[in-house]
């Protein structure tokens, strides 16, 4: 499927979906623990941009246009940009904007997916991406080619936002 076929696709009511590589891929709606944790990190990193980055911006839930045959929708991102658009809707599908997002992966989902989306994400722009694993209480960082765990005692911290800190702990 090409990237225009998918955004001419009706909303299906119940369902959500991404398009990887020109697949079709189901993506099941979010479970209360993951929207907590979705907003915790939104709302540390809405704080953090407010009073240090205040061009940048924190969403949850919007869908990217990598490429004609990627969309996803990372649960929460990061745009960090030299100034806001006017509008917060002006640009629906920021293509080159320098972000990051978090997304926990439920049980269900195969492996191979989930690295096809980091790979995608990372190939397109993505300065680093951000797992969050609820039941290990661990979060795994990628950025480049390497990728490192933190644990649930350990902040998440990163030189893209000098002196953000989040301590996983609270987050679980």
């Amino acid at each position: 499927m090409t990237g225009a076929q998918f955004d001419a696709m009706p909303y299906d009511k119940g369902r959500r979906w991404e398009l990887i590589n020109g697949e079709l891929i189901p993506v099941p709606s979010p479970t209360p623990r993951h929207q907590d944790i979705a907003f915790e990190i939104t709302a540390a990193i809405r704080g953090y941009l407010k009073a240090n980055h205040p061009a940048g911006l924190a969403y949850q839930d919007v869908e990217f246009a990598l490429t004609g045959n990627d969309r996803l929708r990372p649960d929460v991102c990061i745009l960090l940009r030299e100034r806001k658009p006017a509008r917060p809707g002006q640009d629906p599908h920021p293509r080159r904007a320098r972000y990051r997002y978090r997304s926990h992966l439920p049980p269900s989902k195969r492996a191979s997916e989930s690295h096809d989306k980091i790979r995608a994400h990372l190939r397109h722009g993505t300065a680093e991406v951000w797992q969050v694993y609820p039941k290990s209480r661990t979060v795994q960082i990628h950025r480049g080619d390497t990728a490192r765990i933190l644990e649930w005692s350990q902040p998440i911290e990163t030189d893209l936002l000098p002196g953000f800190s989040l301590q996983l702990a609270s987050l679980f």
